[in-house]
């Protein structure tokens, strides 16, 4: 064969990085000796100079490529599209996978290695390899002499395990965006295909439409991206013929009970929009694995508060905290770095206890321009996680948050109106958002969207879009650069602005020089557009000004409302008493309609894991309901301790309650997620812990107030 798979990593390498890369960089990249990579070279280089291009190997510095930009693009186009290139392990597994979830029927092992052009006994190896990733996704390899090889399953299951192949081999937005399929490795084609590619716009249209006129809260934008290809492998399962049954719709009918006749109308009507938009017939029994999938993407959203895994948000505390100690640096007040953190991580370390393998393809470029940094918060993740194995790929994505708050030290104030798309649970949009004040000082933030919502603002609202990633827009819709904005971006975003024909004067780094780009419309058109959009400006300025005062009553009425009660139960003790008593305590009957209900929810809660913060006797229940007529908090103490039924038997002293309606404001969501950060905070845990009521108020005003000021200088 003319290239290996090996030859492949080592030009993807080279063809990818910005700089020259060193044999020994190559070699950790690919999990090889570096001796193997100066053995590859060679083939390496009489490849590429067939093509036109030279390899520099310069001894002491590294290897780079040199050659026209359209060979160098030729080239890229030839290693995702490999005619006759071997198939690392990794692809051949995944290739197996596919073939398997596809099949209606048992495939023979010899067919398979015909196909991969390797023997039966690599094919076996294989598959043994991955049998225990099949039985995580509830299903069974059958493998017997003269029958063959076959998945078994229930048909949710097995679409399940297709949206965790389509997660391994995608990132998610490139999905959604319609990669050319030509140019994807035949590997990755297959995957697509089974994501349903074609159709996923045309969904990805109607879940839109259907979720702005929906009774129900929004979703994220990790729930919605994960609804959507959830909607889009359902549909090609649908179209061939693989469709859910009876006897498996029983036992996810769950979907729909407790559903009002409303929101049941609501799934038909999806469900009807899907049908008539893809030619397909959604029975009885898929609308109810719709509905399923909805609940899923809505989660426990609606019973839920802001910041509730406090187990999670101690380790981001202690990550920021060991952060501050090795960089000298006051990450602590730094509320968009926790924030940012607390969203990633939950994720990130989900897919690391799982052993998913993460993959970062900035890593290479954020190790060499953020080097100091890469070490430093690799050094804070080893004692923050010191029972987690955080992989250096996750280790760039930490880098890209604290990057960000560095440079957050310094933002200007500037009038270009820009729109950065960022994705859930990546600071990449925030350091691209500082980068780009300070190379282009007028660049004014517009707003950070989600793929989904960036789509669709209203031209008007901005100058420019600029994205982190792939969006499902036509190319001179927008730009996409890099988090790290290099010299070359920079390049050619002032080009890119030039050709659009930005509506102000983007003023270069260089004094006095200023470079004035054409406009399609007439003067009287600007001079009215200038003045539409000081009266946007001076709008958007009381709403944030509106929203300030609501966040600032919310606190003082719940701060204020605060007490600490002693509780008492008779009988045999239980967490439920516990917590009815609480419920039903006169000093909240005015803000809770139905405290059995309320108290249900708080036990079904713990339930599905623990409220207890790490570390204490005190816990943290809360929910929201109808059933609940304002935000309000207190803490209980209880007349004797109590044993928690869980691991550890964790005993119960004290607990807080938080309680909120189910329909929340933004400014009672921020609000309340603020007060469950403070019950991390050092002196407030003291005070929970002895019961102190003026002094846990006092604590929480002057906690509450840092946040509105900080808020206050931000908007």
């Amino acid at each position: 064969m003319e290239i290996t798979q090996r030859m492949r990593q080592i030009l993807d390498l080279l063809l990818r990085s910005p700089h020259e890369s060193t044999v020994a960089e190559i070699a950790e990249s690919i999990r090889v000796s570096p001796r193997t990579v100066h053995r590859e070279l060679d083939a390496v280089e009489s490849y590429l100079h067939r093509r036109g291009i030279l390899l520099h190997r310069k001894a002491g510095s590294g290897l780079s490529l040199e050659g026209e930009p359209e060979r160098l693009e030729h080239i890229k186009s030839e290693l995702l599209t490999p005619a006759n290139a071997e198939y690392s392990a990794d692809e051949r597994q995944i290739f197996l996978l596919y073939r398997l979830l596809e099949s209606h029927e048992p495939i023979k092992l010899y067919a398979l290695a015909h196909e991969m052009k390797v023997t039966v006994s690599t094919i076996s190896a294989d598959l043994d390899d991955l049998t225990d990733w099949i039985g995580k996704q509830k299903l069974r390899l059958i493998r017997r002499r003269g029958y063959g090889v076959e998945i078994k399953g229930s048909e949710p299951a097995i679409r399940e395990a297709i949206r965790d192949l389509v997660g391994i081999r995608f990132d998610d937005l490139t999905l959604i965006s319609g990669a050319d399929q030509s140019l994807l490795h035949p590997v990755d084609r297959r995957i697509a295909s089974m994501a349903g590619v074609n159709s996923i716009k045309t969904i990805e249209e109607i879940l839109w439409k259907w979720e702005e006129q929906s009774l129900e809260e929004s979703f994220s934008e990790e729930a919605y991206t994960d609804l959507l290809i959830h909607l889009s492998i359902a549909a090609d399962r649908i179209g061939s013929k693989k469709e859910i049954s009876e006897a498996e719709a029983g036992r996810i009918v769950r979907g729909r009970q407790g559903a009002t006749e409303e929101q049941i109308a609501e799934i038909e009507s999806l469900c009807k929009h899907l049908g008539e938009a893809l030619n397909l017939e959604y029975s009885t029994v898929e609308m109810i694995y719709t509905a399923s999938l909805l609940k899923k993407a809505r989660g426990h959203a609606g019973e839920s508060l802001p910041a509730d895994d406090l187990e999670l948000a101690g380790a981001v505390r202690s990550l920021i905290h060991y952060m501050a100690e090795f960089d000298d640096q006051d990450y602590m007040a730094d509320r968009s770095l926790r924030d940012g953190l607390f969203t990633h991580l939950g994720a990130a370390l989900e897919r690391i206890s799982a052993g998913q393998r993460i993959r970062n393809p900035l890593m290479d470029t954020i190790r060499k321009e953020y080097g100091e940094l890469f070490g430093r918060v690799r050094q804070a993740a080893n004692a923050a996680f010191p029972n987690n194995n955080i992989p250096d790929e996750e280790i760039a994505f930490l880098v890209m948050h604290f990057g960000a708050s560095q440079e957050r030290i310094g933002q200007i104030h500037p009038n270009i109106r820009v729109v950065i798309v960022c994705t859930s649970g990546i600071g990449s949009s925030k350091l691209l958002a500082v980068r780009l004040r300070r190379e282009f000082p007028q660049i004014k933030i517009a707003g950070q969207a989600s793929w989904y919502e960036a789509v669709r603002i209203p031209r008007s609202d901005y100058d420019l879009i600029i994205s982190t990633v792939e969006l499902p827009l036509r190319e001179d819709q927008y730009l996409k650069l890099s988090p790290l904005l290099n010299e070359d971006e920079t390049v050619q975003l002032r080009n890119y602005i030039k050709e659009r024909g930005s509506r102000h004067l983007l003023q270069e780094q260089t004094p006095g020089k200023l470079l004035h780009h054409a406009i399609d419309e007439d003067f009287r058109m600007a001079a009215k557009t200038q003045e539409n959009q000081e009266q946007s400006v001076g709008m958007a300025a009381i709403e944030d000004l509106r929203y300030l005062n609501k966040s600032v009553q919310l606190s003082i009425e719940i701060l204020e409302a605060f007490r600490v009660i002693p509780l008492q139960i008779s009988g045999t003790p239980s967490l439920m008493k516990w917590l009815q008593a609480a419920c039903f305590h006169p000093q909240i009957q005015e803000a809770v309609e139905e405290p059995d209900v309320v108290a249900r929810l708080l036990l079904e809660r713990e339930k599905n894991g623990t409220q207890m913060i790490p570390g204490t006797e005190l816990a943290l229940f809360h929910t929201r309901s109808d059933t609940v007529k304002r935000p309000l908090l207190m803490l209980f103490e209880l007349d004797h301790s109590f044993s928690m039924e869980e691991p550890g038997s964790a005993v119960l002293s004290r607990f807080l309650l938080m309680l909120a309606p189910k329909q929340l404001s933004r400014e009672s969501i921020e609000v309340l997620s603020e007060i469950s950060a403070t019950l991390l905070d050092i002196e407030i845990m003291k005070a929970l812990a002895e019961g102190q009521e003026q002094q846990i108020r006092e604590l929480m005003s002057a906690h509450l107030r840092t946040y509105l000021l900080n808020k206050l200088e931000r908007e």
